[in-house]
């Protein structure tokens, strides 16, 4: 039991807060919480006053956030006080800011291999930690739910087709450069558990397409451009992806969508935006199939998509993931498609077989009670950074 640890906690309104800092309080913590939106990442100077006066009035043990947030790593930096930062977008353009290297740090990122590059690369203050979910929370929830189905499929996620798809804006490469990216994202579709982009997609095609398109972070920024070329690719790829499967379930099965945006010419229900703390534990658990496509700009890891579905005692059907094979078994506590082929021959046959969905639900979400809680893994987190 983690106890008298005494936190300042920065939200920035993200939907984990109100779970993280429950968590926190039930492991014996003292949690004060600084709010408000990061104006600049690394030089907002009325944040950092403020994070600055909080410490010097209390004796935290650690500063805490979701994601990372340079300015943050500075406060802490200058009060001589560690920086906790648990990652959960990917991509997360802030991790190639040059504080990321402050001995204050301790960042946690749930992709194993995006860990790797960081400490390959010479940076110490990553480790690797997988993402959480509240289980007390979804449980209180659940239990005021009578089983029932309201939902054949359900697919809760961006399409990624609206301003913020980059790809689409580059319309002005030579056909050559074009006709290799578009094989590249052609190839990746067919391909899981490896990652085409970092492979194919090198450096000197980044320095190809650089000629075309400009991008300048500034100096506070280290080695992004070339990654950042392959997220915008690997964003795209997956918005093409999503889309594919989505006309070709709905083409044959009810299948609901939730998204912030209306999807067009696809042949689904469109269910607009679900609220996390409120409604997606009961769609994950009142949906026959659970329906996972993780963005491919997640190398290896385990999205947190996949972890409140389980959470919720919801059946999943997700494309595989290398860091799943460490967790799970396909077809006892999950199951992972190899193919669109293998994904329509796995939907019909879990859609058909309700006992033997149920089980693989109950044992996902045993799996995940023990090994994917917050107070299970917040110790673990205090603990490797040494608080």
């Amino acid at each position: 039991m983690v106890s008298n640890y005494y936190i300042l906690y920065y939200t920035w309104d993200e939907f984990t807060f109100e779970d993280c800092v429950t968590s926190m309080r039930a492991l014996g913590c003292k949690v004060d919480v600084i709010a408000g939106a990061v104006k600049d990442y690394h030089s907002d100077e009325l944040l950092i006053s403020k994070i600055k006066k909080r410490c010097t009035d209390a004796a935290y043990d650690f500063i805490f956030s979701f994601n990372y947030f340079p300015v943050i790593s500075q406060a802490a930096n200058d009060c001589q006080i560690r920086y906790l930062s648990w990652v959960f977008d990917s991509p997360h353009l802030t991790l190639d800011s040059v504080t990321l290297k402050n001995n204050c740090n301790a960042v946690f990122l749930f992709d194993y291999v995006l860990y790797e590059k960081y400490r390959n690369k010479g940076i110490s203050t990553v480790y690797y930690m997988p993402l959480a979910y509240d289980s007390l929370r979804i449980e209180h929830k659940i239990q005021s739910i009578l089983p029932h189905y309201d939902h054949e499929i359900t697919f809760l996620g961006k399409l990624y087709d609206d301003t913020y798809n980059f790809f689409d804006q580059i319309n002005y490469l030579p056909p050559k450069l074009t006709g290799y990216i578009q094989a590249i994202m052609d190839s990746q579709q067919l391909i899981y558990g490896q990652d085409l982009c970092d492979l194919i997609f090198t450096q000197e095609k980044c320095r190809e397409l650089a000629e075309y398109v400009q991008i300048d972070m500034g100096e506070k920024f280290t080695d992004y451009r070339d990654e950042l070329f392959r997220n915008i690719i690997r964003k795209k790829i997956t918005s093409l992806e999503r889309r594919s499967i989505l006309e070709m379930l709905g083409q044959n099965y009810s299948v609901d969508l939730y998204a912030p945006n209306t999807p067009i010419h696809l042949p689904v229900n469109y269910r607009g935006y679900a609220d996390y703390i409120n409604q997606m534990p009961e769609i994950f658990y009142t949906s026959k199939v659970n329906l996972n496509i993780t963005l491919r700009s997640i190398l290896s890891g385990i999205p947190l998509r996949v972890i409140d579905v389980l959470g919720s005692h919801g059946f999943l059907l997700t494309n595989y993931q290398q860091e799943l094979s460490e967790y799970f078994i396909n077809g006892e506590d999950l199951v992972w498609f190899e193919d669109k082929e293998d994904l329509m021959d796995k939907t019909n046959f879990y859609l058909t077989h309700d006992k033997e969905r149920q089980r693989i639900a109950e044992n996902g979400n045993h799996k995940v009670q023990q090994n994917f809680t917050y107070t299970e893994l917040l110790p673990k987190i205090f603990s490797i950074a040494q608080i």
